[in-house]
């Protein structure tokens, strides 16, 4: 996997050594998981994304992006299906146990789970002028994700004393391990840019993300979905 990255990479900055950059572009990113894995029920997420643009011979181009998204995922079972033993095996039976030994012991159990995800993308893409201050983009190529799955249990617990006629009611957190890894995908989608000034160009864009299915390897197993849909909205500073 080293070896695979350090070709990437290589291969990445010899272009650049080479090409001309066109432009740097800053672009917010709306996501949603089309094709959803595991027990997922949803899956969003908002980010942003920086991405230098090079110029290889006529109108084509070599496009490396790279930034942050931060997943919000909906799992109705997700404390029972982490894995989790600490949880399963030891402190839920405990929980049980003290309810049943305790009738004025009441709680609430939740779960919230987070995914952070590091994208590096390599795009290839065509300019097409369609007017002065009109261009339209398709791209194609792909990446890999660097993704960290969190998950922490929200535990509201309440205590009645009758005789006082008084509830004690305290919360606390307890977070489960994460499960990380780094599955690849191919992406292609469309940009359209419009010029603003000698230097500043809008963009929108629209993507489409298809993982590729690598059971048993690089956290495939457990990545919460197989295709995904992204839109960017950003400027485009020219050189």
């Amino acid at each position: 996997m080293k070896k695979i990255f350090s070709i990437l990479f290589i291969s990445i900055f010899s272009c650049f050594s080479f090409a001309q950059i066109k432009n740097i572009t800053l672009v917010s990113d709306y996501s949603f998981a089309q094709d959803k894995r595991l027990q997922i029920t949803k899956a969003n997420s908002l980010g942003a994304l920086v991405s230098v643009k090079v110029n290889l011979i006529d109108n084509f181009n070599l496009t490396f992006s790279s930034g942050y998204k931060l997943y919000s995922l909906n799992e109705p079972d997700v404390l029972k299906t982490w894995n989790w033993d600490f949880w399963t095996a030891r402190y839920y039976p405990k929980i049980i146990s003290d309810l049943n030994a305790d009738p004025n012991l009441s709680v609430e159990i939740g779960a919230i789970q987070k995914m952070d995800l590091i994208p590096a993308i390599l795009l290839l893409n065509y300019d097409f002028q369609l007017t002065d201050d009109l261009i339209i983009t398709p791209s194609v190529g792909g990446g890999v994700y660097f993704y960290t799955r969190r998950m922490f249990a929200t535990e509201t617990w309440s205590k009645k004393f009758p005789d006082a006629g008084y509830t004690l009611t305290y919360s606390f957190r307890n977070f489960a391990p994460d499960k990380k890894g780094n599955p690849f995908f191919s992406k292609f989608g469309l940009d359209v840019t419009y010029n603003l000034l000698s230097y500043l160009d809008i963009t929108a864009s629209s993507y489409y993300v298809k993982m590729f299915e690598t059971e048993g390897t690089v956290g495939y197993d457990m990545f919460p979905f197989s295709s995904e849909f992204s839109f960017n909205l950003g400027l485009s500073f020219k050189y």
